[in-house]
């Protein structure tokens, strides 16, 4: 089983094919820990990264890094922005010890608390409005948070290994999924779980809720099988499937019908989502490509993986 935070880093040597543009880089080769998560801005104009190294602030579009800001624990691995912008959750802890949710604010960088109550690392975090998150951790739980008191508020229990991965639908029901191979519906409200979807055959790696879908909510789920499955979370309902060449770290939507996954192979790889298929690989890592975000206005996307790489890459436009 491939855990993501204890990855053993590999390199391959890329090109880049005629049809994409590598606009921005930012590397330095065999000085930098893995980048292992990134997030834009509300208004685009700023890139975050996080690593070892802690966070680091980009410009975009040019990558320039803008300022480096020291986290209170060393292992980062998910990073994300308030609903109103004005804050920037960031996760990580040490492994089998703690796990630690620090919240920062935006754009002045600034810690303003620290969450402890993991007994390991946090993988995942998502927000409930500006003042209530739900952490999600290797410990096995999910911590909901009440950020005006900083306390726990509820505690989710029922995954069998490390939950990597969460998000908050439109009804307010939450899906989370993990190690466990599992992904699971719960009453936010209540604490219950609602149903548990079980077709990955390997660990889930990365989920992301469709933009704007019509009718029932539908999320993607990238795992260690290789594959990204497309879910109606809300009836339970499996809708279709994706088999790619190399094992997918995480995901992001472009559009209703497009998406990007980045992959251990050090590719982007763009799929079309209705008809399940891949439309472009994109060498874009010299290693493991551990995460991708989707720019909020422009067309372009963020890669970032081993090394400390962060590359630029415009997509080929749909016919």
């Amino acid at each position: 089983m491939i855990d993501r935070i204890r990855r053993l880093l590999i390199q391959s040597v890329f090109t880049i094919p005629p049809m994409v543009a590598l606009l921005g880089t930012f590397t330095l080769w065999g000085q930098e820990p893995p980048i292992t998560d990134i997030a834009f801005s509300l208004d685009g104009r700023s890139l975050v990264g996080c690593s070892q190294k802690g966070l680091q602030v980009f410009s975009w579009p040019e990558l320039r890094l803008q300022k480096t800001v020291e986290v209170s624990c060393t292992n980062l691995h998910c990073l994300v922005f308030s609903p109103d912008g004005n804050q920037l959750a960031v996760g990580g802890g040490n492994p089998s010890e703690e796990g630690i949710v620090e919240i920062f604010s935006w754009p002045e960088c600034k810690s303003q608390m620290k969450l402890s109550g993991h007994d390991d690392s946090v993988l995942s975090i998502v927000w409930r409005g500006n003042t209530n998150l739900v952490s999600a951790s290797l410990d096995r739980l999910l911590n909901q948070w009440d950020l005006e008191t900083q306390k726990t508020v509820k505690t989710y229990q029922g995954h069998s290994r490390g939950v990597s991965s969460a998000c908050i639908l439109k009804n307010g029901a939450m899906v989370t999924a993990g190690h466990d191979q599992s992904v699971r519906v719960w009453d936010a409200e209540s604490g219950d779980l609602i149903r548990s979807l079980n077709q990955h055959t390997k660990p889930v790696n990365s989920m992301a809720i469709c933009p704007g879908s019509a009718g029932k909510p539908m999320i993607a789920t990238a795992a260690g099988d290789r594959t990204i499955r497309f879910w109606q979370p809300t009836i339970g309902r499996i809708m279709r499937y994706i088999r790619l060449e190399s094992e997918p770290l995480d995901i992001a939507w472009v559009s209703e019908s497009q998406m990007v996954a980045s992959c251990v192979d050090g590719q982007a790889r763009v799929i079309d989502t209705v008809n399940v298929k891949v439309l472009q690989s994109i060498p874009v890592i010299k290693g493991w490509a551990y995460a991708v975000a989707v720019h909020p206005i422009d067309s372009t996307i963020a890669i970032a993986g081993s090394d400390g790489q962060l590359h630029r890459v415009r997509l080929q436009k749909s016919n």
